[in-house]
């Protein structure tokens, strides 16, 4: 067992956030390259770049497996980068930084779960292997013209500044008197450990540099030059290697933790005696063999996916230094706990205003002061629900390397396409939704697309296969659809499986076929007869089915037998406050959301009909909708019970619609959602139409009704 270095422990979240965030990064270089079949020089640096990030801050972290692997993958990129036409069959390259990135996860994940400090450290012996033949194999084929990289340091040995050699030591001042750059680089306000951080800076731009020098140098093994740091900022001199500083700026403007930067006018007086090291790049990899670095903007850092969210903030800065825009990494468990706080005060001021006490008194400042509480606990409620809003590109991207996957080992050709990935739902929710699409991506790829092209071809669809997955926003809920042109679902086939495996509820000939196409949600369902590495075991769609409603959403299978099948998921943009309109039926108050509401109106003598089976129906506008009575829906006791007595709520979601009757309106309100109690979750209770309660002013329950489901 491995075990967390004394003094780490306060880092390890900023490491977690970077590394997973570069390897997501990463994947998406692959993902879109090897869609072209070829790197062009942009993406070989940025790769390369991201490597040597990933091995500096593991090697500080003491993470000294990971960081030889790293270190062994940067080998390989540098004689790629430094001769690009090497490369004449980039599959296997792919191959080899897709373990990399794989086994890099894995072991993070294992360090997260880590418990008092320890955790199991994976052996990449044969990976580490695989990568230095396929360096060797690629400067042989360069014929001599890139010598081999010398290998990785001893894991004990500091991946730092390495000293400087003479060769090197005569062309430094002529470096320092032509096109240097010095810099003092503040760093953000409270983030802690800033000789590390300075030591993560001076690693990310280190190999772009032919000189590069700093202030205080002792910041990998003195931590009370952070103090230094905090009082008098970082200073850094350099060089770039093709002469352009401006491309080094970027780098140190992008990179973590950095506040801001100024250039100075001229390097400190005290500079050559305080500085103690002057950087060339390391000499295995960069002497006399660098060629000029690309002036392009780095990508930027994804945090989709990521454990921690971001809050940002406009931040001036006088006195013309440099400024980008200021990322705080918050935990998402304290942004839980200021969601939570929003949710009571919200609950509190609806208790106050509502209070039976106050009733039948004129209160002109109460009510003006009330009112002005709502304003603001409204703006309060929009802004924390703003900061949780996060797109799902970054769950969308991850399903590319799925598909990549299994398009590889079924030799199946499908073209994957994504469309609305930046549509924002809650944080919790995007965290909730990466297991059900992967399974329902996964269905698509292995029993959607026919195995043999010529049954596309007879069919009169394309030789290749499309899945699709897209996202988009309707009536204050998330549409999510995962659909292929394949095979469709075959009734009969799901029936026959059903039947034998004993999972059917009624006679067959009582199933519609909607009913037959959502068997295959059963747990233990499965059509393949064969366990493979994708599919028959029985488990996956039943998961999808129970995660989807743990969020409080709905999947909905639309499949044609020979056409292809989708898969719709419908969850809210979030699940803890809505706006609610208060209906009464009886003793019971009902909350329905604001956003499915299109009018509420009373009955007019003559808008009421009847279809041909009898069902009560009423005419709008020259256009008809069903009556759905609450009380005779949940069987409660009310006295109103006419039609013209009541008041009725239009209601309308996925293009169906209906006419809620209740007792009377009581207003609009903003509520809480409260769940259930897990013991009512046997009564199904959610499938009645009810997505959960919500505590009123006066201390009473109201059930909030789910349209969704209700009409459905």
């Amino acid at each position: 067992m491995a075990k967390i270095e004394p003094g780490m422990e306060s880092m390890l979240d900023m490491y977690f956030y970077e590394t997973n965030s570069l390897l997501e990064s990463l994947d998406e270089i692959l993902l879109r390259t090897e869609q072209a079949n070829a790197f062009d020089s942009e993406d070989i640096k940025e790769i390369f770049r991201i490597m040597h990030t990933i091995k500096g801050s593991s090697a500080m972290m003491g993470f000294d497996n990971l960081s030889v692997l790293a270190h062994k993958a940067e080998d390989m990129f540098f004689v790629i980068r430094e001769n690009p036409d090497v490369i004449t069959d980039v599959s296997f390259v792919y191959d080899l930084v897709f373990q990399v990135s794989d086994l890099y996860k894995a072991q993070i994940e294992a360090i997260q779960n880590n418990v008092n400090g320890e955790y199991e450290a994976m052996n990449f012996d044969d990976l580490i292997d695989k990568l230095i033949k396929a360096r060797d194999k690629l400067t042989s084929e360069a014929n001599g013209e890139t010598p081999a990289p010398a290998e990785a340091p001893s894991p004990a040995e500091p991946v730092s500044a390495a000293p400087v050699e003479e060769n090197n030591a005569t062309s430094a001042p002529a470096a320092v008197q032509n096109g240097k750059t010095t810099v003092r680089v503040f760093f953000e306000d409270g983030c802690q450990m800033e000789n590390l951080r300075a030591f993560l800076l001076v690693n990310t731009i280190r190999d772009e540099c032919s000189f590069l020098e700093y202030t205080p140098s002792d910041i990998e093994t003195n931590s009370e030059s952070a103090k230094e740091i905090i009082d008098n900022g970082f200073i850094l001199s350099f060089t770039a290697n093709d002469g352009k500083n401006d491309y080094i700026l970027k780098l140190i403007q992008s990179a973590m933790n950095v506040q801001s930067y100024e250039v100075l006018e001229s390097a400190p007086a005290n500079a050559s005696d305080n500085t103690k090291a002057a950087i060339p790049p390391e000499p295995a990899k960069d002497n006399n063999t660098q060629k000029p670095v690309s002036t392009a903007k780095p990508t930027q850092k994804p945090a989709s996916d990521a454990e921690k969210t971001q809050m940002s903030a406009a931040n001036a800065n006088p006195g013309g230094t440099q400024q980008k825009q200021n990322l705080i990494s918050v935990n998402l468990a304290k942004l839980d706990a200021l969601h939570d706080i929003v949710g009571e005060i919200i609950t509190t001021e609806s208790m106050v205003i509502s209070n039976p006490d106050l009733e039948g008194l004129e209160l002109e400042s109460f009510s003006k002061a009330a009112r002005d509480l709502k304003k603001l606990t409204s703006e309060l409620q929009d802004t924390v629900m703003s900061i949780r809003m996060v797109p799902l590109a970054g769950v969308f991207q991850k399903m590319n390397r799925i598909v990549r996957d299994m398009r590889k080992k079924l030799g199946k050709e499908v073209d994957f396409v994504l469309e609305g990935e930046n549509t924002e739902v809650d944080k919790s929710i995007v965290d909730s939704l990466q297991d059900p699409l992967m399974h329902l991506v996964r269905n698509c790829m292995d029993h959607g697309i026919e195995e043999n092209v010529q049954e596309r071809i007879n069919e009169g669809k394309p030789e290749k296969g499309t899945i699709k997955l897209s996202a988009k926003n309707a009536s204050g809920e998330v549409i999510i659809t995962v659909s292929d042109d394949g095979a469709g679902i075959d009734p009969e086939k799901v029936m026959a499986k059903a039947k034998k495996m004993n999972l059917l509820t009624k006679p067959e000939n009582e199933y519609t076929e909607k009913e037959i196409q959502n068997l295959i949600l059963l747990p233990g369902f499965s059509t393949n007869e064969q366990v493979t590495e994708y599919s028959g075991r029985g488990v996956g769609m039943d998961v999808v089915k129970s995660n989807i409603e743990k969020c409080s959403g709905q999947i909905i299978v639309d499949s044609k037998k020979g056409v292809g099948t989708n898969f719709i998921i419908k969850i809210p943009l979030t699940m803890a406050i809505i706006d609610g309109m208060e209906i009464t039926v009886g003793d019971l108050v009902f909350t329905v959301p604001i956003a499915t509401i299109r009018e509420s109106f009373k009955v007019e003598p003559g808008q009421l009909l009847n279809d041909t089976g009898g069902k009560e129906m009423i005419m709008i506008r020259g256009v008809v909708y069903p009556i759905l009575r609450l009380h005779e829906k949940f069987g409660i006791d009310t006295e109103v019970t006419n039609l013209e007595d009541g008041i009725l709520l239009l209601v309308e979601t996925d293009n169906k619609s209906v006419c809620i009757f209740a007792d009377k309106l009581i207003g609009e309100q903003q509520v809480v959602v409260k769940p259930f109690p897990k013991y009512l979750s046997r009564y199904n209770i959610k499938g009645e139409g009810l997505s959960g309660c919500t505590i009123m002013g006066d201390g009473s329950i109201s059930l909030i009704i789910d349209t969704n489901l209700l009409i459905g």
